[in-house]
């Protein structure tokens, strides 16, 4: 009897784990739903629905996201800045998904290039980095010395403190990508954190630009103030 039940539990293992973790990934996606609802029930903030959630501009940044669906997505202003949180789904296989969160920022005036990747973002460009390291750090023009001043700065303590997303910054704004779908405990706290780092994120792209690039407008990226 004892052999039959470890080869049934051998047998079994796969697919429990598979629900546990299919189960753990609908509740993380419950709980940014209702976060992200609560924001929609504020003055200033609304839900938007299908495609209009910027599908177009997030292409620009992380161009893969043109193969999910339209999940929950919000829009109103934080300091100053037009924001959009949604979340994308991927079917996977006949029964999993999986998840992105998005946390976008319009942020005024154009500035230079900057790409934080983390091993996942990488490798849907293909690229690689060594495992010991969190962030990929990309720029136009000396990636190399972008890395370096931005290991040297507390940006990577910061970003991994709130789950740790890919970034990617552009002439139109600012994108936070989360995957797996992270523990969205406190939305109003993330949002602000992400914000704060705005000018930060400005500056590192700045002092990585060539010399005839202009730099960004920094007074339009310092707001952070309440929801």
């Amino acid at each position: 009897m004892l052999p039959w039940i470890m080869w049934s539990a051998i047998l079994l293992a796969p697919f429990v784990v598979g629900g546990t973790l299919a189960f753990r990934t609908a509740r993380r996606a419950g709980k940014a739903d209702r976060a992200m609802r609560a924001l929609a029930a504020r003055p200033g903030w609304k839900r938007i629905e299908g495609r209009r959630d910027g599908e177009g501009r997030w292409a620009g940044h992380f161009p893969w996201l043109l193969r999910t669906v339209p999940g929950f997505a919000v829009t109103g202003t934080l300091g100053g800045h037009r924001v959009t949180v949604a979340r994308r789904w991927e079917p996977v296989g006949r029964r999993d998904m999986q998840h992105w969160l998005i946390v976008f920022f319009e942020v005024r005036g154009s500035g230079p290039m900057l790409r934080l990747e983390r091993h996942w973002s990488a490798a849907e460009l293909n690229l690689r980095f060594g495992g010991d390291l969190p962030y990929l750090p990309m720029s136009k023009n000396g990636s190399a010395a972008t890395a370096e001043r931005f290991y040297a700065s507390d940006l990577p303590d910061r970003l991994t403190r709130f789950a740790a997303p890919a970034v990617s910054r552009t002439d139109d704004g600012v994108c936070f990508l989360y995957f797996p779908l992270p523990e969205v405990v406190d939305m109003d706290k993330l949002l602000k954190a992400l914000a704060g780092m705005l000018p930060d994120l400005a500056e590192l792209a700045a002092a990585a630009a060539p010399a005839d690039e202009g730099t960004p407008d920094a007074a339009g990226e310092a707001g952070t103030g309440p929801l």
